[in-house]
């Protein structure tokens, strides 16, 4: 770069409060909570047979 050039850098805008709450969901699907961590499952998952096609 030359020192007449002036770099431009791109403004970053605040994230909305909608943009927010999407990504908060977005956590609580994965089955974190607030801290970010694993919520306690509301049902047992019990291991089945893989080669049970389940059809």
């Amino acid at each position: 770069l030359h020192p007449q050039t002036a770099t431009k850098v791109p403004e970053i805008r605040d994230v909305t409060r909608i943009e927010r709450i999407g990504a908060h969901s977005h956590i609580r699907g994965l089955g974190l909570d607030d801290a970010l961590e694993p919520r306690q499952p509301d049902v047992v998952v019990h291991a089945c047979n893989p080669n049970y096609s389940g059809g």
